[in-house]
């Protein structure tokens, strides 16, 4: 255990050394008019993940009304976990595995390399309608090697950590990456969650840390 894990350390400090920092659409090589397109122009997991965090909710983005209007109903919060729990079990056929009535339109599941790819495939003007996150599990059991889940809570406000979890979930053949799909300053409304130690520090509602009550959890 302490190998692997030292292991780990290394490689995360090999990726840290070469991951490049989230790169907008001002230079093009990431632009993409939908999540679905993600998919058909990305080879590789790296390019994949980037392009789906171009979609990321952005700081200061959400009102009282439409972070009300963004969150899952009881109903999707149900099925979301369904969902859930059949991808982490799909075996083969990443087609085999419903979407559930209340998350279709919403979400999608695609192959993707040896991969499946649940995503939020519902977009407006660049930027997730939800931005519940995504997540991606080898297409086969075989394919796991470890029962390690990746994550990445913090997508475009701690760069680089997207591309670090892909690369990390990848390389050690583990059971599943999931990438929140919001930026953690999304909603600038403190979180009831865990409230700060101190006056100089904000926990939003929108960090994935911070609070239980978002899909992410």
């Amino acid at each position: 255990m302490v190998a692997f894990w030292s292991t780990l350390v290394h490689m995360l400090q090999l990726t840290m050394r070469s991951t490049p920092s989230l790169r907008g659409a001002e230079d093009g090589k990431f632009m993409a008019i939908s999540p679905a397109s993600c998919l058909k122009n990305s080879t590789t997991t790296d390019a994949l993940v980037t392009c789906f965090e171009t979609f990321t909710v952005p700081r200061d983005y959400y009102n009282k009304a439409t972070y009300e209007t963004a969150q899952p109903t009881s109903e999707q919060r149900d099925d979301w976990k369904h969902l859930i729990k059949s991808l982490l079990s799909v075996d083969g056929d990443c087609s085999s595995i419903p979407i559930p009535l209340s998350l279709q339109g919403i979400y999608t599941i695609e192959p993707f390399n040896n991969m499946c790819v649940l995503y939020e495939a519902s977009s407006k003007e660049g930027i997730y309608v939800k931005g519940w996150g995504f997540m991606i599990v080898p297409h086969l059991r075989t394919f796991v090697s470890r029962t390690v889940h990746f994550s990445a809570p913090h997508p475009v406000y701690d760069r680089g950590t997207v591309q670090q979890a892909a690369f990390l979930f990848e390389s050690t053949g583990s059971q599943s990456l999931f990438v929140a799909g919001r930026n953690r300053t999304a909603f600038l409304e403190n979180s009831e969650c865990i409230p700060p130690v101190n006056t100089s520090q904000e926990f939003y509602k929108t960090d994935p840390a911070h609070n239980i009550v978002i899909i992410f959890s």
